[in-house]
């Protein structure tokens, strides 16, 4: 293989198109790598035929260094299993086929030349000798048996075939979820017995929570607010218009309690400084589709950008955008920081002489 299909990394080779492929993945989406991805990583393995050690090494490190999820793990972990044992198997009947052979050949090279037993007897050793050093020398460059040969051959000893022991996987988890069903059907209805109010009830509050986890772009009026602050030079205005965000509540329009005082004191200072010109940037956090994200950031741009006209700005000092999830503030990976991620900011685009 050419040294451009290897990545060195600390000293060892990693091979360059798996890695490139984990990459690429996870580049383009922050999300956990998934089942297409991992389809994609198996079918590169396989295209060489063999499980090579270089394979094996960058597989572990991607597993290792890029998070999967819990079912492109078990994917890419299975089948590569069934992949290795799979090439393992011929390799080891040709191997005994081969010492079956060499072994039929020297008896009946024997029998044929008893009459120069002694010179035979002499070469034979010499041959003997040879091929066991031979066995030596190849051993050491041998390459150790993979965990899936090894629990393939275990296998053999009981006369059990992978697709058997996995027949029988799927017999145990088939009475486990039987035996749990039964359970939920006998607990439902003794639930039932006791208290037919406790029930209703639980269901109301699930049907609730659903419906409050589902997007909406419904506006959610606000409250008349009051100016908190008066700006005394337009440097102070325009530092106030950068540093403003106003917070939105996840996969909604509705906003945080102070945002009318917020956009009311946003809407004095431009009328106060006709020549600032703003560009109103609309933000969601991670959570959801990228397409159904970028709109919830245009609604909520345009949202506050309507509320700034009715409160008397010029249209022609407002711009707005929305950005989807793609301007975070702060990590995703944290209730924290979505709720910061989920916002309208402001962007003083130019200042015009009064």
């Amino acid at each position: 293989m050419a040294e451009s299909y290897y990545r060195t990394i600390s000293g060892k080779q990693y091979d360059n198109e798996l890695l490139d492929i984990a990459e690429k993945a996870t580049k383009r989406s922050k999300a956990p790598i998934g089942k297409n991805v991992a389809k994609t990583l198996f079918d590169a393995i396989k295209d060489g035929g063999d499980y090579t050690d270089v394979e094996k090494r960058t597989v572990k490190y991607i597993r290792d260094n890029f998070k999967f999820s819990p079912e492109a793990d078990e994917y890419l972990r299975s089948e590569v299993r069934k992949w290795a044992a799979k090439i393992s198997v011929p390799a080891a009947k040709k191997k005994s086929q081969s010492k079956s052979s060499n072994s039929k050949e020297s008896s009946s090279k024997t029998k044929s030349s008893r009459s120069k037993k002694t010179s035979i007897t002499v070469d034979e050793s010499e041959s003997s000798y040879m091929e066991i050093y031979d066995a030596r020398e190849e051993s050491s460059y041998e390459i150790a048996p993979t965990p899936e040969y090894n629990e393939l051959v275990a296998l053999n000893k009981f006369q059990i075939t992978p697709k058997q022991s996995q027949l029988g996987k799927y017999l145990i988890y088939g009475i486990l979820g039987i035996f749990l069903i039964l359970l939920l059907v006998f607990g439902v209805r003794s639930c039932n017995r006791n208290s037919k109010t406790n029930v209703s009830t639980s269901n109301s509050e699930s049907s609730l929570t659903q419906t409050s986890n589902q997007r909406s772009l419904d506006r959610v009026p606000l409250q008349e607010g009051k100016v908190s602050n008066q700006f005394d030079s337009q440097a102070k205005a325009i530092r106030y218009i950068n540093d403003l965000q106003i917070r939105f509540i996840k996969q909604s329009m509705a906003t945080e309690d102070t945002a009318a005082d917020k956009i009311v004191t946003l809407a004095e200072a431009l009328k106060t400084y006709p020549g600032i010109k703003v560009r109103v940037k609309g933000h969601t956090c991670f959570i959801g589709e990228m397409d159904e994200n970028k709109i919830l950031s245009d609604e909520r741009a345009k949202f506050i950008y309507d509320e700034l006209i009715k409160n008397g700005v010029n249209v022609n000092q407002l711009d707005y955008r929305g950005f989807g999830e793609t301007a975070e503030i702060d990590s995703n990976q944290t209730e924290s920081g979505r709720i910061k991620n989920r916002r309208v900011d402001f962007t003083v685009l130019s200042v015009n002489p009064n």
